[in-house]
Formats: C-alpha cells, structure tokens, sequence
C-alpha cells in the first residue's frame, strides 16, 4: 500500500519513515472514488451487462474457449466474482483499478494536496457524466482501455519505484488479455509517448523503455503461451480472418474483389457475392450470413485469410481499405454518446446471453439481476442525461484543453503540460483509429477511453 498509494519520497527515505497520514488520506480517498465510480452500478441494482455478457460469463464459469474474442476476461470475471458468489465482486474490482489510476496519475503530476483534491474532483464530475462509471460498472473488459493507457503513461512518465513499474506492466498485460485491440492500441500510445517526451529530462529513459518493451512483448508472446496452455493451439486470435472479412463488406471492398477474382480462383464465398450483408454485424452474427452457411468460423479460416491477404496486398484494394479506416475513424470520433447498448429490453428476456447465463450458472444473483433498473424491475434505464452531459463535458474538456496547450507559460519538468494532453489525444485517437479499422464503428469503443481527456485537462489545470 506504501509504494502504490504515495507519491515518489525525496532523498533516499524509507518507506517506513514516510508520512504515516499520507498513507492514510491517500487509501482513504482510495476507498471512496472507488464507491463513486460504482455510482452507476449501485443506481441500477445490478453490474449492468452487454449483449457480450454472456460469452464472457460462459468463459467464466463454463471453461468455453470462444471463437471470436479471448477467454481471459472470464477467468477474470471467476477470480473477481469469488468463483461465483457475487457479480459485484467485479465491479468493486474495476472501480477499485480505475480509482487507483486516476490517483496514481494526478499523483504523478502534481503535489500531495492538489493531487487529491483533483482525484476528488475528476471522480466526482466523470462518474457518471463519462465512460469512467459506466464502463468500470459493465461486465466487459472495455474498462482496461483507458486503464492500460494510464499504466503505459505512468510506466514511461511516472514514478520510478520497482513495485509501480512491475503494477503498471502487470496492468499492460492483464489489458492485452481481456481485449486483442489493446495489443495494438497500448504500444501505438507507448511509441507516441517515446516521441513527445524525446527532449524532455525524464529520469531512466531507457529503463522505463526497456520495462515498456518487456511489457508489450510478456502481453503479445504471454498471451500465445496462455492460449496453448488451455486451448493446445499457439495463436494470438482465432477470429481475425472473419472481422477483417466483415470489414472489407464496411469499407466496399469485399464485393468488388470477389467479382474480379471468382472467374479464375473458386472461393466457396462466391456463390454468396450477390447475397453479401450490407454490414459486418449482419456478416458476423446474422443467422443467415454466409460465415454461417460455409460452416462457421473454424471452417472459414484457411479461405477467409487468403481473401483478405489478397485484398490488402493489391494496391487498389489497399487503397480502398485505407479510405475506408479513415472515413470509420472520422465516424468513430463523431459519436460521442456513452453507450445506448445498455437500453433495451432484450437484456430482461430469456433467450438473451446475459439473462441465460446468470440464470444457469448463478442462479441465486437472478432475482437481482432481474429487479435491476436495467431489466424494468424498478423503472427504466435511460442515459439521456448523462449522455448530454458527456457531450457537455466533452466540449469544455476540447475547448479548455485547446487553450492550456497553446498557452504562453507552461509548466516546466520531466513531463511539461503538452506531453500530457498529446497523450490523452493520442489516445484517444489511436482507439477510435484501431477500433474503427480492425472491427467496427461501436459507441463504446470511444466512450471507454475518452475521460481520460477531461482527467488530463483537470490535472494540467491544477497544475
């Protein structure tokens, strides 16, 4: 608790000669950002659940390996839920993460007292208003983006301390895990960090490079090792080849390319090139795709993969999937909702993933689940409020963030202001950008990230 919770101590002191208050003002602010994180959830009755919900939670509790996303956010969901006993055991989980960064980070960048009284603020204001309640308060692993983010700024740019170095590269890891975006999101932001801090005087530059690289390399060769061991097959994906097919439908690719090569090479798509889905969701998951009818995704892969190498080594194909990830990207950017995944009805039926799973394999959380705001139990969840508090706090966090960068004085150091502020836009981007191109526009993939902007304008304010 010592070296996670206090900032780095001058001179050569021990941790046992450090400020015994400091330790006990910091753990206690600890504890009650991570009960306001947890706002949304404790509103709702119940950890609120995606359409997703359920693959993970069979992952968890029913060893299923799946096809089209990793199976360590279930075992996560197991350890977290104590096998089981409680839900709430993972938000307590992520909200307790989230909070720990958020101080971590101020702490970093600013004194003791103004670094809590910003981690005070920043909670209060994004809980609810951002992706930072809503999303540590979900049974999803999208919470570990911006969490990651934060662990490879503070591995590059923060304290020093060989337990917080081996914290924040336990956290890269864990990110790369539970998500596959966050194998390429997290080093893209690390490279940018490199590049934004290149002239500036950060102590142990290269050992803070070398503990990211080892990071990086532990998340993308750990997680190969990690899937032998349970599956018997080295792979880092076993889903790649159908999202980058339902992308060349997206991007009006796929069509064009089926309709020059078919006549010379027989792919078994072929027969389907004038029943295409208009979209990468009815492509993925429609009932009646032709993923569906070749045979599923195992079936598919051999194929699939020599389609899409192909559309991406022709130059005029590449340059149409290239138009199509920006003008995703551009879409990407646009939304600016936290999510309206989490209003529907379908999450109350039971046929739908999230209500099967709790009910078959813990039943004693389904009254609760049941009587949630979510499912209709106590009233309707709606997120028109916070969604236009989002936008509102989205626009002051760009128009306050504007002018801290280009103002006159700017705060000198290891980490100047415009170092912080280029990493939450970098972030930012880097997400909507990987998202946007390897799978889909989705709200959630910029509302999960983007609190860290007005967190970082908060902290460069104060300072």
């Amino acid at each position: 608790l010592v070296s996670i919770l206090t900032p780095s101590a001058s001179g050569s002191m021990s941790p046992n000669g450090r400020n015994r208050n400091e330790l006990v003002r910091s753990a206690l602010l600890l504890v009650i950002c991570t009960f306001l994180i947890m706002v949304p959830a404790i509103i709702n009755g119940f950890p609120l659940v995606y359409s997703d919900t359920g693959t993970y939670l069979r992952s968890a509790f029913q060893g299923f390996i799946p096809g089209d996303r990793p199976y360590w956010y279930g075992v996560f969901i197991r350890l977290t839920s104590l096998s089981g006993r409680t839900l709430w055991g993972v938000v307590l989980a992520q909200s307790l993460l989230s909070a720990l960064y958020v101080l971590r980070f101020a702490h970093a960048l600013l004194p003791s007292l103004r670094a809590r009284i910003t981690t005070s603020a920043a909670v209060v204001l994004l809980s609810a208003t951002t992706g930072l309640g809503w999303y540590a308060c979900q049974l999803m692993p999208d919470l570990f983006t911006a969490v990651g983010a934060l662990a490879v700024f503070l591995l590059l740019c923060g304290d020093a301390r060989p337990w917080s170095r081996v914290l924040d590269a336990i956290v890269i890891m864990v990110a790369c895990w539970v998500h596959l975006s966050h194998l390429v999101i997290l080093p893209m932001i690390g490279f940018v960090l490199l590049i934004a801090t290149r002239r500036s005087e950060l102590p142990l530059r290269r050992e803070r490079t070398a503990w990211l690289m080892m990071s990086i390399l532990l998340s993308w060769a750990g997680l190969a090792a990690a899937n032998r061991a349970v599956d018997g097959k080295w792979y880092i994906s076993r889903g790649g080849h159908a999202f980058l097919m339902g992308r060349s439908i997206d991007t009006g690719v796929l069509r064009p390319w089926l309709e020059e090569h078919c006549p010379a090479e027989h792919y078994g798509i072929c027969a389907y090139i004038d029943s295409l889905p208009i979209s990468s969701k009815a492509f993925l998951w429609g009932g009646n795709s032709p993923l569906v009818k070749q045979g599923g995704w195992e079936a598919t892969r051999e194929e699939y993969g020599r389609i899409v190498r192909g559309t991406f080594t022709e130059p005029k194909f590449l340059m149409m999937h290239l138009r199509g990830s920006l003008a995703s990207t551009a879409q990407q950017l646009s939304v600016w909702d936290i999510t309206s995944e989490l209003e529907s009805t379908w999450y109350r039926t039971s046929d739908s993933p999230p209500y099967h799973m709790i009910e078959v394999t813990m039943p004693h959380e389904l009254a609760s689940y049941r009587a949630s705001l979510q499912n209709g139990g106590k009233g309707e969840l709606s997120l028109h409020w916070p969604d236009r508090a989002h936008r509102l706090v989205l626009l002051a966090s760009l128009v306050c963030g504007m002018v801290l960068y280009f103002r006159g004085r700017r705060t000198k150091g290891p980490v100047p202001d415009r170092v912080i502020l280029v990493f939450a836009v970098s972030t930012i981007i880097i997400d909507a950008w990987v998202c946007a191109t390897l799978s889909a526009v989705e709200t959630r993939y910029l509302a999960r990230v983007v609190w860290v902007l007005p967190l970082a304008v908060m902290v460069v304010a104060a300072r």
